[in-house]
């Protein structure tokens, strides 16, 4: 009996060992993924990796044709571009044609942000959904840019005059523009030179509306 008594003891001790183990190499088991803190450092890393986003001054002007820069306060603060440039500065434009031609002023590229049409955050230009529209924006280009598509579908169907667009669409546009004015200034100008007097008909008024063309 005794030795019975002795060996249910052991086969106690013996099981409640193994529950013990069985915990343990649950614990570590739960404990040991790391995928949450590894997401969240490539997350971290790739937003270091983009050089800080500014916000337009009150006195801030288009690079490229020296035109008012509305805020995000301001009714056409949506059509706002800025361009981050190799060097770390921030440039600015009244509109997304603008930049796209700076930089073929520049011969260089820059990291391109557009507003979101609704919540007027910054996105890069080459993730942003693209509409054009019949919108008056300050150089009339006439794209709004969304971060979701939903948002874009939605805006297509309260326009009625608007459909879904492309970079391809942006730079075409801005490359007949840019064509147009150096032809305007002759060869031999820099860009700086009589800029604003290039800028027939154009106006930074409250409806964004101008006549001309850059």
């Amino acid at each position: 009996m005794k030795s019975f008594y002795l060996a249910a003891v052991a086969l106690a001790a013996v099981l409640m060992l193994g529950a013990c183990g069985s915990e343990e190499a649950t614990g570590e088991t739960q404990a040991s993924p790391t995928q949450p803190e590894t997401t969240n450092t490539i997350g971290e890393t790739k937003e270091a990796a983009h050089p800080q986003l500014e916000e337009p001054g009150e006195d801030t002007v288009c690079e490229y044709c020296q035109m008012t820069v509305y805020n995000a306060t301001h009714e056409l603060g949506a059509f706002t571009a800025q361009g981050v440039k190799a060097d770390g500065s921030n440039a600015f434009f009244d509109d997304v044609g603008c930049m796209l031609n700076q930089e073929r002023v520049d011969g260089a590229e820059m990291e391109k942000f557009v507003r979101d049409y609704n919540t007027l955050e910054w996105i890069p230009l080459e993730e942003a959904v693209i509409v054009k529209s019949g919108l008056k924006t300050p150089m009339n280009y006439g794209f709004a840019f969304f971060t979701e598509l939903s948002a874009a579908d939605a805006f297509i169907q309260q326009q009625g005059d608007a459909q879904k667009s492309d970079l391809a669409a942006v730079d075409a546009m801005s490359y007949e523009r840019h064509e147009m004015r150096m032809e305007k200034m002759g060869e031999g100008h820099s860009h700086g030179e009589g800029a604003e007097n290039m800028e027939h008909g154009h106006s930074h008024g409250g409806d964004g509306m101008k006549d001309g063309e850059e």
